[in-house]
């Protein structure tokens, strides 16, 4: 039986394109399209639906205003809004009752990724204590604004190494981060980067983008100094993630774009560390020592303090950015990957595997015990006997970039 998606938008071009993009799956979805909230309200009145997507900013009622009427009324539908990159200051206050944000543009495959995981996705990062945990968060990171001026010059008809340079240069602690990777162990050349331009042939255009993210995201916490935490060990675990689960993809051949985003989801998994050393410090380090002293996983001992973790602060706030739901599906269940509706490789997998490889092949000893793979969810995706394959080439690739 087919399911029914609401489009709610003013344009008139963008309605019939929406509809136009959900062509190739009418097999499976019955696609409407509204010119307003009053002309939607009106629909659902007469028949339900399954899925509402709607354009934040509109005439009369806007998109926020929108989902919260249909929450209320129609509490069974699925909820997206669609918003601009410059919406991210507006979209906190529809966090209660919208679902999922897409960013404009959007295409297909993203609506359809977003479809197919709304329900166990949202209903975790819906979960009362974490919701609890987000507002005691003292501060909770802005999008940062150069990450939409990379977009648009890698998004250009001939994106340019020497403006994304200059992108970059505007941002000191972006540069610093930038020089830093290019020249670390990940990417370390005997000839070593010395300005943002090189520091791009070295990273290579497609890091810049997760680059952004997670300079800024360290940037906000820099400030951060507790005893048995290391911000400086936390960059360098995710920067290598990163890398690490941006060659696990490569080496399964993944689409260009799926590639980018295990990087970034790997490069930000562990950020909800930051968020809870930085607002609630005596509490992070109760978890810590409990860790520690009960040799826990540290998402363990976290929930025993917190009622949630790491993971499910840092994929809450990847939602609120509007970033991919794919993404945001690796960095929630990167510790509990079975959690998810989608048994197959996909970014989850390898930020999973990516997180645990990372930790084995670290040379400071740990004193908590290291995460673990998911091995009954890698049998099910039918990858179990890659990771060695994985490991050697991750292996390999560190070796290679160190000694070139």
């Amino acid at each position: 039986m087919k399911k029914r998606i609401l489009f709610v938008e003013d344009n008139p071009l963008l309605r019939q394109m929406y509809l136009m993009m959900m062509e190739a799956e009418n097999d499976s979805w019955e696609a409407v399209a509204a010119a307003d909230a009053r002309q939607a309200l009106g629909l659902m009145d007469q028949s339900p639906f399954e899925v509402v997507v709607s354009d934040m900013r509109m005439p009369g009622m806007d998109g926020i205003e929108l989902m919260g009427v249909v929450r209320q009324l129609y509490p069974g539908s699925s909820r997206i809004l669609l918003s601009g990159l410059s919406d991210q200051s507006e979209i906190a206050r529809s966090l209660d009752s919208t679902h999922q944000f897409l960013a404009k543009p959007f295409d297909v495959k993203a609506l359809k990724a977003t479809l197919s995981r709304l329900g166990n996705l949202d209903a975790y990062l819906k979960d009362k204590k974490l919701q609890a945990l987000v507002g005691q968060m003292r501060v909770v990171p802005s999008f940062p604004s150069v990450y939409h001026e990379i977009m648009k010059e890698l998004g250009s008809e001939d994106p340019s190494i020497e403006r994304l340079a200059q992108i970059i240069a505007e941002d000191p602690s972006m540069t610093a981060k930038l020089l830093q990777i290019a020249n670390s162990a990940a990417g370390g050349r005997a000839t070593k980067a010395a300005s943002p331009f090189e520091a791009v042939q070295f990273v290579g255009m497609s890091a810049v983008r997760s680059l952004a993210l997670s300079a800024h995201i360290f940037r906000s916490f820099e400030h951060i100094k507790l005893k048995e935490f290391s911000i400086t060990q936390l960059w360098d675990h995710t920067v290598r993630s990163g890398f690490i689960a941006q060659t696990i993809m490569q080496l399964e051949h993944a689409e260009p774009a799926d590639v980018e985003e295990a990087h970034i989801a790997g490069m930000l998994h562990d950020l909800g560390k930051l968020m809870l050393a930085d607002s609630m410090p005596d509490r992070f380090q109760k978890a810590l020592a409990l860790a520690r002293e009960q040799q826990l996983p540290s998402e363990k001992a976290e929930l025993e303090i917190f009622g949630a973790d790491h993971s499910g602060l840092a994929a809450y706030l990847l939602s609120l950015w509007g970033l991919p739901v794919t993404m945001v599906e690796a960095v929630a269940f990167h510790h509990s990957p079975s959690r998810s509706e989608h048994i197959e490789f996909s970014a989850l997998t390898a930020v999973h595997v990516a997180d645990v490889l990372e930790h084995q092949l670290a040379t400071e000893p740990s004193p908590c015990p290291l995460p673990a793979f998911d091995h009954g969810y890698l049998a099910a995706a039918g990858v179990k006997n890659r990771i060695e394959h994985w490991r050697a080439g991750v292996i390999e690739q560190f070796a290679s970039n160190s000694d070139s």
